[in-house]
């Protein structure tokens, strides 16, 4: 047969061997699958969770930022008032270095004063007994011996009052004429003695002037 004509003809040999197919797929039936439902995600609940941690983000830094600039306001203030106590001491120690001369005299002028106003009932009462006294050893060492005489006291009443109560056992006569004025006189003819009260009381308000 030629070689032509056999390729028309049906091969009715012996099929050859079938060979395995080391890629041969399961079957339908075999392959089991896994219908298990993949967990839903909520992106509406995730964008407002990561919203809500990026806005508590903000706040938390925005919170730290302002307390630096206020605890920065307090430390400028403090330090402001800090420097404005420091000027204000030294214009105060400046001031009163100046002012303690003058202020220093002006106290001790005052107190003495106040001191000279207190003490000058007590001083014009000590002058007076100690001018009265001595105007009374003035009578009895002028008028010794000399009994029977009248003598006018001039003055103020409570000073003759005291000169006569100094003079008591003089044989002498005593008129008293009320005066004007502090000082108290003993008159005799041409003799006359009296107190200088009336110095003493200028000099006192010269001091209180």
């Amino acid at each position: 047969m030629s070689a032509g004509l056999a390729r028309y003809l049906k091969d009715f040999s012996a099929p050859p061997p079938s060979v395995p197919d080391v890629f041969e797929l399961p079957q339908p039936t075999e392959i089991a699958f896994d219908f298990t439902p993949e967990p839903q995600v909520d992106l509406d609940a995730l964008r407002r969770e990561a919203h809500e941690e990026g806005r508590a983000e903000m706040q938390a830094e925005l919170q730290a930022l302002q307390q630096q600039e206020i605890e920065a306001l307090i430390a400028s203030q403090r330090q402001a008032e800090a420097d404005l106590a420091a000027a204000y001491e030294q214009k105060m120690a400046e001031q009163l270095a100046d002012a303690l001369p003058r202020i220093a005299t002006d106290v001790r002028e005052l107190l003495s004063h106040h001191v000279m106003n207190a003490l000058r009932p007590i001083l014009d009462a000590a002058i007076t007994d100690r001018a009265v006294e001595s105007l009374s050893q003035t009578v009895r060492s002028v008028f010794a011996g000399e009994g029977g005489i009248e003598l006018v006291l001039k003055g103020p009443g409570s000073l003759a009052e005291k000169l006569r109560e100094r003079l008591v056992g003089l044989d002498l006569d005593f008129r008293h004429v009320e005066a004007p004025g502090v000082d108290l006189s003993v008159e005799h003819g041409d003799t006359v003695l009296m107190t200088r009260l009336s110095q003493w009381r200028e000099s006192v308000e010269e001091l209180l002037k």
